[in-house]
């Protein structure tokens, strides 16, 4: 008995023998599996179109965002094309507490515009503060296709918008993320026909329909309050939301075009598979409310179509004191800086607040590209199909002045 209990252990004892050997040689086997693979490895090598995106936000970001001369590049409006200028910045006003900025810009298609904004040292813990501001600029080329929903391209006219703007705004923070306030501005609008467009003036297409403000343009005493709520993370968002209501009197030192106008805009980034996915969703009303027998003048009523609405349509291809507009967009990662898109716009102006609804609005859809860093768009293409305007292609480098 015992020679058999000595038999199974020495069995026993050398099973586990060679399976601790297995086990010691596959450890051994997969160490140099580890070391040679170790030794064959490259680092990442980004390709060109990273490379490039890097360079510009490890350099060119900096001589846009840095204090002292720096450059600004975008558009000065929708329709101005292109836009470059130049400006001076310093954050150490007032004790290093307060701003001043003062740049010019100027387009391809001849839009300028010049600015000068100073804001006052935070108070209330940093919760509140005070800026004024003037600015001056021309859009010489602003098109007209008429008022309301059933305006048409048969009447393409094009006009001259200079404007001087003077005024002041405070603004105070609660809580993070969240701000509250107010201003009064000083607007004195000029219009003249356009002197670069081929197109005749609006008075020359429109002689047989009034159009509300062509004659005689008064200055606005405009006040405003506004209420923003703001959680989008990064700047460049792939989540959080942006809401914004404003409510604005514009007081003419005529009697002919004193109005009330509500903004409201909502927006929502949704993010998955680790924000390489993104869906955003818009939703954007303005309108208007004319004193009894006054009007909105044409130029002061909001607008559809264009780079950042109705991307299906022309620059300013309607436009009536109330609109109403809906986007929605799904981007998904190709590489690190550049996404791609899926969007699409629907959207309406109307003559009236009862006509402000979801029937009959106007559509289109497209594809596009999305160059861009954490801090911002660098470049956006759009390619828009699906309207009764036809196909559309835009390019749009950064964002607005």
């Amino acid at each position: 008995m015992r020679i058999g209990w000595t038999i199974a252990l020495v069995v026993l004892s050398t099973a586990l023998a060679a399976d601790a050997g297995a086990q010691q040689s596959r450890a051994e086997l997969l160490q140099q599996a580890r070391e040679a693979k170790q030794k064959t490895l490259k680092p990442y090598q980004a390709n060109t179109a990273e490379q490039v995106l890097g360079m510009i936000e490890r350099q060119g970001v900096p001589l846009i965002t840095r204090d002292g001369l720096y450059v600004k590049f975008g558009s000065l409006t929708t329709g101005s094309g292109f836009a470059a200028g130049t400006g001076y910045r310093t954050r150490r006003l007032f004790d290093r507490d307060g701003l001043l900025d003062v740049w010019g810009g100027f387009s391809l298609s001849r839009y300028w515009a010049v600015e000068a904004r100073v804001r006052t040292p935070t108070v209330s813990n940093g919760r509140l503060s005070f800026e004024g501001y003037g600015r001056r600029h021309e859009y010489p080329r602003e098109d007209f296709f008429g008022i309301g929903p059933a305006s048409g391209t048969r009447r393409h006219a094009e006009f001259n918008l200079q404007m001087t703007a003077a005024g002041t705004l405070a603004r105070f923070q609660p809580t993070r993320g969240v701000v509250i306030g107010g201003g009064a501005e000083y607007l004195s609008p000029n219009l003249a026909p356009s002197r670069t467009s081929p197109l005749p003036p609006i008075a020359t297409v429109f002689n047989d329909v009034p159009v509300p403000g062509l004659f005689g343009q008064p200055d606005y005493w405009k006040t405003s309050g506004f209420v923003d709520l703001d959680w989008r993370r990064p700047l460049n968002a792939r989540n959080g939301g942006w809401y914004r209501a404003e409510v604005s009197r514009y007081s003419g030192d005529s009697a002919l075009h004193s109005f009330s106008r509500l903004d409201i805009d909502l927006r929502q980034w949704v993010s998955f598979f680790s924000e390489r996915r993104v869906l955003f969703a818009r939703a954007k009303v303005s309108t208007s409310d004319a004193d009894t027998g006054h009007t909105v003048p044409f130029y002061l009523m909001p607008t559809l179509g264009g780079n950042d609405s109705l991307r299906g349509f022309r620059d300013y291809r309607f436009r009536g004191p109330h609109a109403l507009l809906l986007q929605g967009e799904y981007r998904f990662e190709v590489w690190s800086g550049l996404d791609a898109a899926f969007f699409y716009d629907a959207g309406k102006v109307a003559l009236t607040r009862r006509t402000v609804n979801f029937r009959d609005l106007e559509t289109d859809y497209g594809i596009g590209l999305r160059f861009n860093t954490d801090r911002g768009l660098i470049l956006r293409v759009d390619g828009a199909f699906g309207s009764r305007d036809g196909k559309h292609l835009w390019m749009v480098l950064g964002g607005t002045f």
